[in-house]
């Protein structure tokens, strides 16, 4: 596992092509930006135009979490191999031996973490929520991958009302090596919205993913009280 070397990214830098335009959002392990391709690799003659780019950078301090760098790693091998419209189309990805990141298709739509601060929402909004979630999860199955933290701030919702499942970093690919099993032990999910089976470290469970989805729509009808989105 390679350990990477943490920059200071402002906008205005350019490396590997693309120019960091403006920061959007920091979180606990990485920060995502605005992209421009200088090089207009992605574009290919006869296809329409690319959408707006977004860079995810994983955030590497002197006291690095291996988890979060391993996260990244796995997010970079599954996203590839990922097609279709219920998730972030992939453009490219950089190592750790210089700037690592992941770029991709910045979805113009909202996220389902919006729509806590309202709940309990409408039972007919709920049932047409979960459809929505459970399609892109059957989606992302037949792909041979589980998501395995499927919480509201990783559903997203594009302007044709389709789900987009995003952030892969603690998912499984049923074709490809399990880095996060095979160098942890502690179970990997968010609480509540983790499944008993996660808990006792089982990560090749399909349901565990349906399991999530029943958590994150009974709180969503509900909201007993405040819980992590």
């Amino acid at each position: 596992m390679s350990q990477g070397k943490h920059h200071s990214l402002q906008a205005g830098m350019e490396f590997d092509g693309y120019r960091l335009e403006e920061k959007l959002h920091t979180g606990g392990m990485a920060a995502l930006w605005s992209v421009t391709d200088l090089r207009n690799r992605h574009q290919k003659e006869g296809e329409a135009a690319i959408p707006p780019l977004i860079m995810k950078v994983p955030l590497l301090f002197s006291s690095e979490d291996p988890t979060a760098i391993v996260a990244f790693e796995v997010e970079q091998m599954i996203m590839p191999k990922l097609k279709g419209t219920h998730v972030p189309r992939y453009f490219g990805a950089g190592d750790f031996d210089a700037q690592a990141y992941i770029v991709m298709e910045q979805i113009a739509g909202t996220s389902l973490r919006s729509r806590f601060d309202a709940s309990p929402l409408p039972v007919a909004e709920v049932v047409s929520t979960g459809i929505k979630i459970a399609h892109a999860l059957q989606d992302l199955h037949r792909q041979h991958v589980i998501h395995l933290d499927i919480k509201p701030s990783n559903i997203m919702f594009r302007p044709d009302g389709n789900a987009v499942l995003i952030d892969f970093g603690l998912s499984r690919h049923d074709k490809l090596p399990d880095l996060l099993d095979e160098e942890f032990r502690l179970p990997m999910g968010t609480g509540p919205y983790i499944s008993p089976e996660q808990v006792l470290g089982v990560r090749n469970e399909p349901r565990s993913d349906l399991f999530s989805l029943g958590v994150l729509l009974y709180h969503l009808a509900t909201m007993p009280r405040r819980m992590p989105v």
